[in-house]
């Protein structure tokens, strides 16, 4: 037992040593979504409901073919898939251009059963393909879940 002790602050003083002070954690980003840029956008159609889940460093965009300039809604429910005290997701309709035409916070404060619903609706000025991007807090980092829905 004697020899244990003196071999355990050893390490401990060796684990304290290697981290060198004021670094924070960093968490790893996770790989990219096959959607993670503008040019490999899924399709998103009106009335179907499609979902998934961004970790850390993740970005998930979706086309949305719009044929008349009319209002449309875009139907947002987030779910926390871990202990996501404070991630928040961020829904921004994007022009054919590349201007961003709105954004939507969606907060996801405790995991939990219940997906916590919001919506946005959006003119798109003219008839055209727009773009939704879904992208996660990075200062969260934890992995949330989300289902789309435009009407």
């Amino acid at each position: 037992m004697k020899r244990i002790i003196p071999l355990l602050l050893s390490l401990l003083a060796a684990c304290a040593s290697s981290q060198s002070e004021g670094t924070l954690y960093q968490p790893q980003a996770e790989p990219q979504l096959p959607n993670a840029t503008l040019q490999t956008a899924a399709p998103l159609t009106t009335g179907v409901e499609t979902s998934g889940s961004l970790g850390c460093g993740q970005t998930a965009w979706y086309a949305l073919p719009v044929l008349t300039a009319a209002p449309l809604t875009m139907h947002v429910y987030g779910q926390a898939l871990e202990n996501a005290l404070g991630a928040t997701a961020t829904l921004t309709f994007v022009a054919p251009n590349g201007q961003e035409l709105g954004q939507m916070i969606l907060p996801v404060f405790a995991r939990s059963p219940n997906w916590d619903p919001r919506e946005q609706t959006f003119v798109p000025p003219v008839p055209g393909t727009y773009y939704a991007r879904v992208t996660l807090d990075p200062n969260g980092c934890q992995r949330v879940g989300y289902r789309l829905r435009l009407n």
